[in-house]
């Protein structure tokens, strides 16, 4: 009865506070056959309805409906749902709520209140008062407790981009259970649109009716994350779209925003003039721009398409010194073709090798990169990196990049993946044991590329205090109640010079000795910016497991030995050598009988393990993790006294 009730009410406000959206939708039914916790009893929620209505008009203008239907299980449900937002330019958009109400348990309807929906500046975007026309739409609605159903309706209104096209990605999973989901795309007759299905690595479970411009799917589990694995964009599967015919026409509208905002004279010219004075080479003049540019403009963490696609002047960039992905790529090519390099923006995706080449869209980049060449080819550059060595790439590597032309015309080009010897750690640890197991250990590594970058942000820009407790604290990482005696690190805010940082560590209780044995573990290496980040500890996965980047590990320890010990037990030999890595381990004993070498290398070759192959990879990572291959024992020697003779 209640829930008839709650029907009858929503059925009345729906009628008297706005028209309803929802097209071709029973809204009794869904709410009278809404499954519970009995149903789905590890979700949070339910989506009974998602439908998104796209009209788009002769010019391009577009008009969005967007309805969602959700019932909410779980306290956890109500924390995730009970706040909804969405990010829109309000220079070319509109968002307004046409109708949000929940309908509590009891059959109660409660509608989203006035003051409950708020336009706010994004948190990312705080203090970057250049990017206002960025808005975040937050919609809080009353108190969904467990059994409550949420409807939002919201309607969106673009206007047409300066060439008429539109384009659009469209996603088919969630964390929790999708009962339906359906996204109608209309145009006019003599529009052609463009569109592809990719599956991603999750697929279209349950039921699917991918149809031209309409696209519904059915009882869709929920995805449940993993940890160590890709972004839900490249999980999910989802539908891309365009009206775009080709990728030259992407290009020409991407150059026709771009390239109006390229200065290569005036305050831009004379400051490139400055940077290089006295260089000769290109290469010098590249460098020097970049770190430039790197170094001195603050970046805002606001993606591509976001705000648009078109940056502000170079000169005005120079001036405020603060920039997005658009402006401090438009800026670094105006300063390199000031002085007669030939730079051009590269359009990337941040994550993810998943390229659908057959649908042109710019909405499948999130990030500029700059393009230059070199005698072998080209380097691409992130202007926004001052936090690791000049050169490296923290996204882009091995994706599909769109090169703009000033003529409008566009390259689509594939970034080389780094081979793992660019992102090295190179790890010692030198240790003179004392008989009753104390030791001073000298503790060294050197590191390039991801590991580089991941030892600046850790110390760069610490307080002499804030660095001192972590040196102790890595000390004692290495053994419990072990000292820092001393510890010192490359230049970290000079980006030409590679990472390298040393300690020399005071550890009384290294070894355990037992009578004439003593006990020596081989502990991981203490600086966490210098480890591989991720362990396969799930003894199975549903999903891929991600490794992050191509690396190379190389830990090397050294034991001099106390005078009149032997070893008595050390680490075995190992080699495994996998399609994803290759695992090698080794220990030997010098000539003198007194010097152990211990090694393990770990060279990461492909960052991405699918849930097929996990199991094998794993077996073979915890084969070098094995305990054992960190134990050495060795024997004190004793001598028999002899008998003098009589």
């Amino acid at each position: 009865m209640r829930i008839l009730i709650a029907l009858a009410a929503i059925a009345l406000l729906a009628s008297v506070a706005c028209a309803d959206q929802w097209m071709d939708t029973d809204i009794e039914r869904l709410m009278e056959n809404a499954p519970g916790l009995e149903e789905y009893p590890d979700a949070s929620a339910v989506f009974l309805k998602i439908q998104k209505l796209i009209d788009v008009d002769a010019d391009g203008a577009v008009d969005v409906r967007r309805n969602s239907l959700t019932r909410i299980l779980t306290l956890m449900g109500r924390e995730q749902y009970s706040n909804q937002s969405f990010i829109y330019n309000s220079d070319i958009e509109k968002l307004e709520l046409v109708k949000g109400i929940t309908v509590r348990k009891t059959g109660r309807i409660v509608e989203v209140e006035e003051d409950a929906v708020n336009d706010i500046t994004p948190a990312f975007l705080e203090g970057a008062t250049m990017y206002s026309n960025v808005l975040q739409k937050v919609i809080s609605f009353p108190v969904a407790g467990r059994g409550s159903t949420m409807e939002l309706q919201l309607h969106e209104t673009r206007e047409p981009a300066t060439d008429g096209g539109f384009s659009g990605i469209e996603y088919f999973a969630a964390p929790d259970p999708i009962l339906e989901k359906e996204v109608r795309l209309n145009v006019p007759s003599d529009m052609t649109v463009t569109s592809e299905i990719v599956p991603g690595w999750v697929g279209f479970e349950g039921e699917a009716t991918m149809g031209e411009n309409h696209w519904a799917v059915r009882d869709v589990p929920a995805v449940v994350l993993e940890e160590h694995t890709l972004p839900t964009r490249e999980l999910y599967p989802r539908v891309l779209y365009s009206s775009y015919d080709s990728w030259a026409d992407a290009a020409a509208f991407f150059a026709g925003k771009f390239y109006p905002h390229v200065e290569t004279d005036g305050v831009v010219a004379e400051h490139a003039a400055d940077v290089v004075d006295g260089l000769e080479s290109n290469e010098d003049k590249t460098r020097a721009l970049f770190l430039d540019v790197a170094q001195n403009v603050r970046y805002t963490p606001l993606d591509l398409g976001l705000g648009g696609y078109e940056p502000d002047d170079a000169s005005s960039v120079l001036a405020n010194l603060h920039g997005d992905t658009r402006d401090m790529a438009v800026l670094l090519v105006s300063l390199l073709r000031s002085v007669g390099i030939d730079a051009r923006p590269a359009l990337v995706r941040s994550y993810g090798s998943s390229f659908t080449e057959s649908v042109p869209t710019l909405k499948q980049f999130d990030k500029v990169l700059v393009r230059v060449p070199e005698r072998d080819g080209y380097r691409f550059l992130d202007p926004r990196l001052d936090d690791v060595g000049y050169g490296h790439l923290s996204w882009g590597v091995g994706n599909t990049t769109l090169v703009v032309s000033d003529d409008g015309t566009g390259e689509l080009f594939q970034i080389a993946r780094w081979e793992p010897e660019h992102n090295y750690a190179r790890k010692t640890f030198s240790i003179q044991l004392s008989p009753d197991g104390s030791v001073q250990m000298r503790v060294i590594c050197q590191l390039g590329g991801y590991y580089d970058r991941k030892a600046r942000r850790a110390l760069k820009d610490v307080t002499p205090s804030e660095e001192d407790k972590y040196f102790d604290s890595s000390a004692d990482a290495v053994s419990s109640g072990a000292t820092s005696v001393m510890h010192s690190h490359s230049d970290l805010k000079n980006l030409m010079e590679a990472v390298s940082v040393r300690q020399t560590v005071s550890a009384p209780d290294f070894a355990v000795v037992q009578g004439g044995i003593m006990v020596v573990r081989i502990p991981e290496f203490p600086h966490a910016f210098a480890s591989t980040d991720v362990y396969p500890r799930l003894s199975e996965r549903e999903l891929p497991f991600d490794l992050q980047s191509e690396v190379y590990s190389h830990f090397e320890v050294k034991v001099l030995l106390p005078a009149r010990f032997t070893v008595e037990r050390m680490p075995e030999p190992l080699l495994i050598e996998t399609e994803y890595a290759d695992f090698e381990l080794d220990c030997i004993l010098a000539d003198d009988g007194r010097t152990l070498f211990w090694s393990r290398k770990i060279t990461i070759k492909k960052t991405v393990v699918s849930p097929e192959d996990y199991e094998a990879f794993k077996e073979s990572y915890d084969a070098l993790a094995s305990p054992k291959n960190s134990l050495i024992l060795i024997r004190q020697i004793v001598h028999t006294p002899t008998m003098a003779p009589r």
